[in-house]
């Protein structure tokens, strides 16, 4: 069986990313919409999720029972 691997390098900031691989001013417009369009997306699900079950109906953390 392989061993893991722990990579314990920092994530690369955004800045480094972009100095690494150039993109163009229309694809960075283009993928700046998609990001946003997911984020939009995500927090309308968390939203939903959130509100779509009643509170006294909820499971509790088995921690907490």
């Amino acid at each position: 069986m392989r061993k893991p691997i722990h990579i314990t390098a920092p994530w690369s900031t955004p800045e480094e990313v972009k100095k690494r691989y150039p993109v163009s001013k229309a694809s960075e417009k283009a993928i700046q919409l998609l990001v946003e369009e997911f984020k939009a997306q995500l927090s309308r699900q968390n939203e939903s999720a959130s509100t779509s079950i009643e509170p006294e109906k909820r499971r509790k953390r088995a921690s907490a029972a």
